[in-house]
């Protein structure tokens, strides 16, 4: 969130780093990123003659140092080098010297770019221990995009989201609009948009346009199918399934539970050994929003009924790829199977 504001800036001044290295999970905000620096090349040009996009796959280091260097019409150049493995660990075997020697153009041109253009580099993760990678930090921008990753996190993200359409979203529905959504940000930002344009002049979106206009996500549905298992309430985790159903084949509903159920071992194994809720994100490789979720639902069942429900889900799996039933009926069964302590 913070590294969009400081692309804003630098967009404003009219004066973006001369080399830039972008990477993370978190793609939607990238995205939006390249859109608001791009713009300033567009402001120069609207035929975009000033923005060129390169793979790393096809142009090697040093044909990407000599397009950095060539001289543009315009004033301003901005080149794009996409799928960027430079950055990350190198591999331990008897290529390393010729992998460092081939990257040797780039460490002259980080020590003397050209002026009049902007080199960015987008990666999935970076080694920020590499010879390339502090070399480029001594000289150039380095922006990681990440997404929030604790409720009130999403909350102030959200609610930035929402003063710039010029709305307004009470607190307890803007918890329920992450609930209800899912915790994406592609997803949520048109999501919204969707809502801006449901509730039309009125300002103020309420929980019930959430509920009239947003798919419940698969994550959510998930979650109350379990819930719904744990409080022994087959009518509603049937109800809750036809509505998940709706969007997502069998198939994928299962592998959803199956992750589910297996998250949910994973805490109380943790639980059973004395460990404690802080502990899950980094063991489990899950947010810790969801990890204080999953922790919470766990307490709700014992170690012999997650058993019980994972090897129902696997039973349940082989039936539908060997088409043993209909897929609805199936499932079904097993969740009133899990509805039912059996």
């Amino acid at each position: 969130m913070r590294e969009l504001e400081r692309i804003k800036e630098s967009v404003s001044s009219g004066r973006p780093a001369n080399i830039c290295l972008w990477y993370g999970e978190e793609r939607f905000f990238l995205k939006e990123a390249l859109k608001i620096l791009k713009s300033l090349y567009y402001a120069d040009d609207p035929s975009g003659s000033g923005i060129e996009q390169v793979s790393a796959k096809e142009l090697s280091p040093a044909g990407i140092v000599e397009r950095a260097n060539t001289m543009s019409f315009f004033a301003r150049r901005l080149l794009i080098v996409e799928d960027v493995p430079y950055f990350q660990a190198a591999k331990k075997n008897a290529n390393m010297d010729k992998q460092t020697a081939d990257l040797g153009p780039f460490f002259d041109y980080f020590a003397n770019p050209n002026p009049s253009a902007c080199l960015l580099f987008i990666a999935e993760s970076v080694n920020r221990g590499g010879k390339l990678y502090k070399a480029l930090a001594q000289t150039g921008e380095v922006l990681e995009f990440v997404s929030p990753k604790r409720t009130q996190e999403w909350l102030a993200w959200l609610q930035v989201e929402v003063r710039m359409r010029d709305k307004v979203m009470p607190a307890q529905t803007a918890v329920l609009f992450l609930d209800w959504a899912g915790r994406h940000t592609g997803v949520l930002c048109r999501e919204l948009d969707k809502l801006c344009l449901y509730v039309g002049e009125r300002r103020q979106i309420t929980a019930e346009d959430i509920q009239a206009l947003t798919p419940r996500s698969i994550e959510t549905g998930i979650f109350d199918l379990l819930d719904a298992a744990a409080g022994r309430s087959a009518p509603k985790a049937l109800r809750t399934l036809t509505e998940v159903m709706q969007k997502e084949p069998a198939i994928y509903v299962l592998t959803m539970l199956v992750r589910q159920i297996r998250l949910l071992l994973g805490c109380d194994s943790l639980r059973r050994s004395g460990g404690s809720s802080a502990e899950v994100p980094g063991i489990l490789k899950i947010s810790p929003y969801e990890a204080q979720k999953v922790w919470q639902q766990a307490a709700k069942f014992s170690t012999i009924q997650l058993n019980k429900a994972l090897a129902e889900c696997l039973r349940t799996d082989k039936a539908l790829k060997t088409g043993g039933g209909d897929p609805k009926l199936l499932l079904e069964t097993m969740l009133i199977k899990f509805c039912a302590g059996k």
